[in-house]
């Protein structure tokens, strides 16, 4: 009986939440993942814009199709006079990384006589940006290309200090690549600082700065997107191979094509195990780890590169797997929810999340990589939870939402939740969410 108070009042609970959002869309589903029971469902079937909690649907479905220990691959290629750069969509390849293939194809002999280096990234259709994204903008890193061979999240970053009065700004390029020009018109002195990337000739990636950044001002930094991915990268390896063998005069050409059979490996760079790799789109929300992880689903099960037409109908088609009445309601367009068209009903979102309690399913290795309260996208959010809230937030012009896990103190029970809301003001969107999240919590006591 007290179980079935405690139902009452959580349904009461989030029937008083919706209702508190009268100019929003609001759909809310609770289930007891231990006993399969759906505990509230206000709206559950409704199919609203997840925002950013679309990507624990990509997670999971990646995480199921690909395994927990998929890695990605980027190697090093020789054939004749050329090396090719081979990249198969890792969404973490760093500096460090490039590096060391750097040394091993000089530890390895490989670097004399080479005079070209191409860039394969063939594995990706050509397009870059995904449905709701695109090139226009200042170039913001959230919005940073899609590319099978990207380095640093598709993103630099670009270092200003001021100078003397009256004088320009010194304007750094963090990593520096031949595919990165810097155009500056900045002063040292009073005014606004803008920082923007733009897409040059050639797969050129322009970094503009104007405006004006006191005397004495620290220097400042922010994070932008590049243009061409592929090309940056390229350009980055050749120089930082230029360097390691002391040759001003190593200066390759620089172009993109597709590695013949007969190539041979002399250098491989491994990811970490993508359930690690995904703690990035989870955690923190990356939406360019999402839409990588979207397009090597699609190439992986094609053989064809892989593009978002192939990664939302793969998704599509796991949906209707898990979750059949609810995958027809959904509309998948992109992995990382950037976008107002995507549409998915809490119950199928809480469907994915209870794939996570089968015993050896891999979906449960996720939990890890999920936010929990007070760190990563939560860490404003009801902060006393600590790791008894693990979830993904969204929030997207318009469209806010929460969707995770709530356990009792002793770990032994776990609701899932999901809470979609399109409309309304964000800032009392996600206030009645957390609200719901306490009601849990008390719930679960």
């Amino acid at each position: 009986s007290s179980n079935v108070h405690v139902h009452a009042e959580l349904d009461a609970r989030a029937r008083a939440i919706a209702a508190s959002l009268p100019d929003a869309q609001v759909a809310i589903e609770i289930r007891d993942l231990d006993r399969g029971h759906t505990l509230v469902s206000v709206g559950g079937e409704r199919a609203l814009a997840p925002a950013s909690t679309q990507k624990l649907i990509t997670a999971i479905a990646a995480i199921e199709l690909l395994g927990p220990d998929y890695r990605f691959r980027t190697r090093v290629l020789r054939a004749g006079d050329t090396l090719f750069v081979r990249g198969e969509g890792d969404p973490d390849l760093q500096l460090d990384d490039l590096h060391a293939l750097v040394s091993e194809v000089v530890a390895r002999g490989q670097a004399e006589g080479v005079r070209r280096i191409v860039v394969d990234d063939s594995v990706f259709s050509e397009r870059r940006f995904g449905p709701g994204n695109d090139s226009e903008g200042p170039g913001e890193s959230f919005r940073a290309p899609s590319g099978a061979l990207a380095l640093q999240w598709s993103t630099l970053v670009v270092t200003v200090r001021p100078g003397a009065f009256g004088e320009p700004v010194a304007v750094e390029v963090d990593p520096p690549s031949p595919f990165v020009t810097i155009d500056s018109s900045a002063k040292t002195g009073r005014g606004k600082l803008h920082i923007d990337t733009i897409v040059g000739d050639d797969g050129q990636t322009i970094v503009q700065v104007r405006g004006a950044l006191a005397t004495g001002h620290d220097p400042t930094s922010l994070r932008r997107r590049v243009a061409d991915p592929g090309l940056v990268a390229a350009g980055v390896f050749a120089r930082m191979l230029s360097e390691r063998l002391d040759d001003p005069s190593f200066a390759p050409k620089i172009e993109r094509g597709v590695t013949p059979d007969d190539a041979e490996t002399i250098a491989t760079h491994e990811s970490e195990p993508l359930v690690a790799v995904l703690e990035s789109a989870l955690r923190w929300s990356n939406n360019f780890t999402a839409e990588q992880v979207l397009r090597t689903l699609a190439w992986r099960a094609s053989g064809e590169p892989g593009d978002w037409t192939r990664g939302t109908e793969l998704l599509a088609r796991f949906a209707a797997a898990i979750s059949p009445e609810q995958a027809e309601l959904a509309t998948f367009i992109n992995g990382s929810g950037l976008n107002l068209d995507g549409r998915i009903t809490p119950t199928l979102m809480i469907d994915a999340l209870a794939l996570g309690q089968r015993e050896g399913s891999p979906a449960a290795l996720l939990r890890a990589s999920l936010a929990s309260a007070g760190e990563g996208t939560l860490r404003n959010r009801v902060p006393f939870a600590g790791d008894r809230l693990q979830a993904k937030t969204g929030t997207y012009a318009g469209a806010s939402a929460l969707a995770g896990l709530v356990h009792d103190r002793a770990g032994r029970r776990t609701l899932g939740f999901a809470v979609l809301v399109n409309g309304g003001e964000s800032e009392a969107n996600r206030a009645a969410q957390d609200q719901l999240v306490v009601a849990l919590l008390r719930a679960c006591d």
